[in-house]
């Protein structure tokens, strides 16, 4: 079984005849689960109706950065309204991009900080998007308590480092809080997801010792991608999740087309060569981190 941890089966692009055909090829794949993250109140309406008509399917709502210059208070009271659907997830994707040097960096800070807002107002999970902003990135987490112990205190621990593979451990990264003993011990959990992570791996590192989970796609299987795979080595395998942000950023072989969900077998693939332990273990373990990272229990 393979976990999807952000995708966009709402993508607004995709015809009607588009969209039922992809979800009959997941449904025909290895995927057990996808999230179909939103990038604004209409497309997380969509996002919403596919959790419903799909099992193994869960939204997130929010809006995208993309959205900064245009977005509304009635739009944030939207998404606080939609995340309250029993299949709503996450608060996502949220963030900052100033990937095309905009000049709404104002506006995105703001959309970032009242999502985050609302994301611990509804006690929920973070889906981060952050693009050529890392550091602020992480400033506007911390200001803004994503990383606090009150925050941290909502939701059950995540296993330890080592617990849950002999192989693929990464390195200590000694994270604060350990509790309990053995196999069974559990470190604090945050519920930050760090989308399709670009950043260094020394500030990956630096995000699971605060409390956060990175999420790594296409860009760990692309040739030129050596900053992704050494994040895959170097972030223990309880701190990682498996995503393929389709349609974009489709993994190696198949780099140019349109991305799919069940792609991510690429991903998880590359992560288990780079790890040194089998697919079938690595698949096991990512699915399981993206059931307890969004609480699914079906």
């Amino acid at each position: 079984m393979l976990f999807d941890a952000h995708t966009h089966l709402n993508f607004e692009k995709y015809t009607d005849e588009e969209r039922r055909t992809l979800a009959e090829e997941i449904e025909a794949s290895q995927l057990g689960y996808i999230i179909d993250v939103a990038d604004c109140a209409a497309s997380a309406r969509l996002a919403l109706q596919d959790s419903e008509d799909y099992a193994w399917c869960r939204a997130a709502v929010g809006i995208h950065p993309d959205h900064a210059s245009v977005y509304t208070d009635a739009d944030i009271d939207e998404i606080r309204r939609l995340a309250a659907h029993p299949r709503a997830v996450a608060i996502g994707e949220i963030g900052l991009d100033y990937y095309y040097g905009t000049d709404d960096r104002e506006q995105q800070q703001e959309l970032f900080r009242k999502q985050i807002r609302l994301a611990n107002e509804l006690r929920m999970p973070i889906m981060i998007h952050s693009r050529d902003a890392h550091q602020l990135t992480m400033d506007i987490l911390k200001e803004e308590g994503a990383f606090s112990e009150e925050r941290k205190s909502w939701f059950p621990g995540r296993p330890a480092p080592g617990t849950m593979s002999a192989g693929g451990s990464g390195h200590d990264l000694r994270i604060p809080g350990e509790y309990t003993a053995g196999a069974d011990r559990l470190v604090p959990d945050a519920r930050v997801q760090m989308h399709c992570y670009s950043g260094s791996p020394e500030q990956a590192e630096e995000y699971v010792r605060l409390g956060a989970t990175i999420s790594l796609g296409g860009p760990v299987t692309f040739k030129n991608g050596k900053k992704a795979a050494e994040v895959a080595r170097r972030i223990p395998i309880e701190m990682l999740l498996s995503e393929t942000d389709a349609p974009y950023m489709a993994p190696e072989p198949l780099r140019g087309r349109p991305n799919k969900p069940q792609y991510v077998e690429y991903v998880v693939r590359r992560m288990a060569m780079i790890k040194g332990i089998s697919y079938e273990e690595t698949a096991r373990i990512l699915t399981e981190n993206g059931r307890r990272f969004f609480s699914i229990t079906d």
